[in-house]
């Protein structure tokens, strides 16, 4: 009894912490963002006063109150006559309160969060010693984006992160397999995820499943860079069942799409069957987690860099050549 109890310990740490990097040493990196509970402050005006606190918003949000209103709650621009009834609507709207009073439940502790948010914007600091660390801001949205980046700041639906089991998602109707999505521990992962999307782009010009996964994994690989301490299963969105599948059944699972002359297909149901968010990946079985290609991926770009230690994360991020990468890592899985 004894002995399987341990066998069964070492499975799960295995699962849980396979493939974790070395953490650089940050401590001494400094970086200065702000965290700006916004939500706070706009709920905390009564919907009929709105008209009077308009202005001061305005003039303390600016560019980001506009950004709020036109591209994230979208009740359009603040220069726009039915502003302010619209915010009161939006303000006055009764499940909009619900959401505030799960949302300060959840997120009561933001020095936490905060912690968490530095801690990643050191290692990207760490990589990237030239990039801006952006200030972030902590909205609700009505269920809309997760994350929402500009130039200066990102901004958190906090509502989209309230865990699995979070009883708006049910009566939203969110599929199952998305809920494994909108968890606390996703807040920073995502954001990192965003930025370093948005900071390199995917390139398009040879858009074909390869290409996709490569880019993909390479994502990943640079969140596991900012959070070297992330659960696999947190950064691939798998459960524990699904992330020992993917193990247990990667070199099948690429013989699959070799066989199938699927790398370089660029077939667009194809690549959302093998990339997107999905209960399963629909070429491999219904006991595969979905987007199991993007494992695949990143087992792809870390095969690559074992093979040239001398290549930057910088210089990693600007490649855009699947192909090359696919070719030059010699992945053998």
């Amino acid at each position: 009894m004894k002995r399987s109890f341990y066998l069964a310990l070492v499975l799960i740490t295995t699962l849980v912490s396979c493939n974790r990097t070395k953490s650089p040493d940050v401590k001494g990196i400094e970086v200065d963002f702000e965290l700006i509970p916004f939500y706070e402050e706009l709920f905390a005006i009564a919907p009929d006063n709105f008209q009077y606190e308009a202005e001061r918003m305005k003039e303390k949000y600016g560019s980001y109150l506009e950004a709020y209103s036109m591209g994230i709650i979208r009740i359009g621009s603040t220069e726009d006559e039915d502003f302010v009834g619209n915010m009161s609507f939006f303000l006055a709207y009764e499940p909009n309160k619900e959401v505030l009073d799960t949302v300060n439940i959840v997120f009561k502790d933001r020095d936490a969060l905060r912690s968490k948010l530095e801690k990643a914007f050191k290692h990207y600091r760490y990589y990237f010693p030239e990039a801006l660390i952006p200030d972030v801001y902590l909205h609700i949205s009505g269920f809309n984006q997760s994350i929402v980046i500009d130039s200066s700041w990102v901004s958190i639906s906090l509502e989209k992160y309230l865990g699995r089991n979070c009883d708006f998602y049910e009566r939203l109707a969110i599929p199952v397999y998305l809920r494994r999505f909108m968890s606390p521990e996703k807040v920073v992962p995502d954001v990192m995820l965003s930025i370093g999307m948005t900071e390199y782009p995917y390139n398009s010009k040879t858009d074909d499943l390869i290409n996709q996964m490569i880019y993909e994994g390479k994502m990943r690989y640079f969140v596991r860079k900012m959070i070297p301490d992330i659960p696999d299963t947190t950064l691939f969105d798998f459960n524990t069942t699904q992330m020992e599948w993917v193990r247990n059944y990667e070199k099948d699972m690429w013989q699959m799409i070799v066989e199938q002359k699927h790398l370089f297909d660029n077939d667009r149901m194809v690549l959302q069957r093998y990339i997107g968010k999905s209960p399963f990946t629909y070429y491999l079985g219904q006991e595969s987690p979905g987007g199991a290609a993007i494992y695949l991926g990143y087992r792809i770009v870390e095969s690559y860099m074992k093979r040239y230690p001398e290549t930057t994360l910088a210089d990693l991020m600007k490649i855009n050549d699947g192909s090359q990468v696919l070719m030059e890592a010699r992945y053998n899985p």
